[in-house]
């Protein structure tokens, strides 16, 4: 599992339901969760993290609820 530094965040797609929030105010496992099924629509983690964060702040669920899903 790669760790996250908050520090060096910077987001790299402008707007975005996450907007002004970095890695540090997500749960970790969650977030390194989502970023490993959004790498399936990109080859940039740094993108793939982005979209795992608006869909965390949508819901912080909701990678729990994706799996759920899959595995019916």
């Amino acid at each position: 599992m790669k760790i996250i530094k908050s520090e060096s965040y910077k987001e790299r797609i402008d707007g975005g339901l996450a907007k002004g929030k970095t890695p540090k105010d997500f749960d970790k496992i969650q977030l390194e969760k989502g970023i490993s099924i959004e790498m399936e629509h990109t080859t940039d983690r740094k993108i793939a993290r982005e979209i795992a964060m608006d869909h965390l702040t949508e819901d912080c669920n909701y990678y729990k609820k994706l799996e759920k899903i899959e595995n019916k």
